[in-house]
């Protein structure tokens, strides 16, 4: 495997990561919704389920919620800083992330040793998909892609409209406008 290779997949992995997790940093209108909880995040139900039971009462899922809270509240002072959500936002997704990472792994590791290979990592279909994305973004058709090619559409995910919403472009990265 070439050292191109590994770092594409690489690339396209966290590519499609990003827009879930810019997604879910988002505040204002999307930021925490019913519950304290933030858009398309819901702890699991035997996470509520305190007891056991089966059901989940209303003392249950607010003693839930003043756990989460205490939980961010690193100083113990009973509010919470910029930094202190920060930190337990990031604790949330690198938790996420490790399992579906770990789901990954399992799924595609044929040989079974506990590690992804390269063609292991490809999986079918991703190098027909690789070859559509590239294609589309060499908007002249030439076999390159210029800076402007790629400041011109994101490699995965975003908007076929030109924009990728996840920060500033200037054709070296993933980030757009």
């Amino acid at each position: 495997m070439t050292k191109k290779m590994i770092a594409l997949s690489a690339a396209i992995a966290a590519g499609l990561a990003l827009p879930v997790l810019a997604d879910r940093g988002q505040d204002g209108a999307r930021g925490m919704g019913p519950g304290g909880f933030g858009p398309g995040e819901r702890p699991a139900f035997s996470e509520l389920d305190a007891d056991s039971s089966g059901t989940v009462t209303a003392e249950e899922f607010k003693a839930h919620r003043e756990a989460r809270f205490q939980a961010a509240d690193a100083d113990g002072n009973g509010e919470l800083t910029a930094d202190e959500l920060t930190a337990a936002a990031v604790a949330r997704m690198q938790e996420r992330m490790a399992a579906r990472i770990a789901n990954m792994v399992e799924f595609r590791d044929q040989d079974g040793n506990g590690t992804l290979s390269m063609a292991e990592l490809e999986g079918p279909g991703m190098a027909a998909g690789m070859e559509r994305a590239f294609q589309a973004m060499d908007r002249d058709g030439d076999g390159v892609l210029s800076q402007e090619e790629m400041a011109q559409r994101p490699i995965m995910g975003g908007h076929h409209d030109g924009r990728g919403g996840h920060g500033p472009q200037d054709g070296k990265g993933m980030n757009r406008n």
